[in-house]
């Protein structure tokens, strides 16, 4: 099959005659749901792709938005990872807000493409995706059928999707002027910078550090992903094996609180012996002991810019295909 699939396509292998399918995708009582459940299926095996401009997408009359959260349980995340919840939360209240429901879809793998399927079986208006990572070819294959998504994360060159998301790399290099203003030289960076964000973050840190003429040591690199379970453990071997740090930048709170409590089973003071600071600003950030020092990406306003930014594409109206908001304010909440 050449070209992109069409309705007689699909009619032809789901074994059923093209105005039967018509109806199976506009959810017509007419058809067996076991008939509409074939004939989906099949649709999304083939990649056949609903008219979205004639779809219930157009009509806006599901008033439903779909959020997917594109997790990778190979690094240590699950739905459960503070950030997601607090920005979960905060979409949801603006999307309440404007009368419109939330969908959540947390995909299995990469193969079961949640988007389309969202999409293509006209369930939601528009789609938001809170993240990226490894997913940039994908995004831009979706944005060519539809202008209706919208994308938290960092900002990435070729992406033909709208990107809501501070400025990582404003992040890092404001952590990292703040531990060389407490004359911290040897900082331990933990994170994998293989995502685009914690790239971006890096990047702003080494930015922070060549400024007073110091090189990052490639050995005070801890590459483990945000919600890493291992990150107790890892710190604590670092300590046992004599590498020397007296400070940490860690890509988000959560790797941020496990290494103190790695440095608090060590013996280890914080900040006298060691100076942490974490990103996000999530709610643990207040109540660690002692306090964390964190960038704060305003997760609040984030929710806002991503559901306002999609009901304007579900209107109609133009987006730039990135927008990196200069009100996701970044600082230090305890610095």
């Amino acid at each position: 099959m050449s070209g992109k699939p069409t309705m007689a396509d699909l009619a032809r292998a789901a074994q059923v005659d093209a105005s039967t399918v018509s109806r199976a995708l506009a959810d017509s009582p007419r058809v067996k749901q076991a008939t509409k459940d074939h004939i989906k299926a099949i649709a999304e095996k083939i990649g056949y792709e609903i008219n979205i401009s004639a779809s219930n997408l157009r009509k806006q009359a599901t008033k439903t938005i779909g959020v997917v959260v594109p997790i990778d349980p190979t690094r240590g995340q699950t739905i459960s990872d503070p950030f997601y919840l607090e920005m979960l939360g905060a979409v949801t209240t603006a999307a309440a807000d404007r009368d419109y429901d939330l969908l959540l879809t947390v995909p299995k793998s990469d193969e079961k493409v949640a988007e389309k399927r969202l999409l293509t079986t006209g369930k939601v208006d528009g789609l938001i995706i809170i993240g990226q990572a490894g997913r940039k070819e994908r995004l831009n294959a979706l944005a060519q059928s539809t202008d209706r998504i919208v994308v938290w994360g960092g900002a990435l060159e070729d992406a033909r999707y709208t990107i809501v998301g501070s400025d990582n790399v404003e992040g890092g290099r404001t952590a990292g002027r703040h531990l060389l203003s407490l004359g911290r030289r040897r900082i331990l960076f933990i994170g994998d910078t293989s995502l685009p964000e914690v790239a971006l973050r890096y990047e702003g840190f080494q930015s922070a550090m060549a400024s007073q003429g110091v090189e990052h040591d490639p050995d005070l690199m801890l590459p483990l992903g945000f919600g890493a379970s291992t990150t107790v453990r890892d710190v604590l071997n670092l300590v046992e094996d004599g590498l020397k740090f007296d400070a940490i930048f860690a890509a988000s709170d959560v790797l941020a609180i496990a290494a103190m409590s790695a440095l608090q089973k060590a013996g280890r003071e914080i900040p006298e012996d060691v100076a942490v600071v974490g990103y996000d600003n999530v709610g643990q950030a207040a109540n660690a002991l002692p306090s964390l020092s964190t960038i704060d990406q305003n997760i609040a306003l984030g929710g806002e810019l991503l559901v306002e930014l999609l009901l304007r594409k579900i209107r109609g109206e133009k987006v730039r295909s990135e927008l990196t908001s200069t009100d996701l304010i970044v600082r230090a909440s305890t610095l």
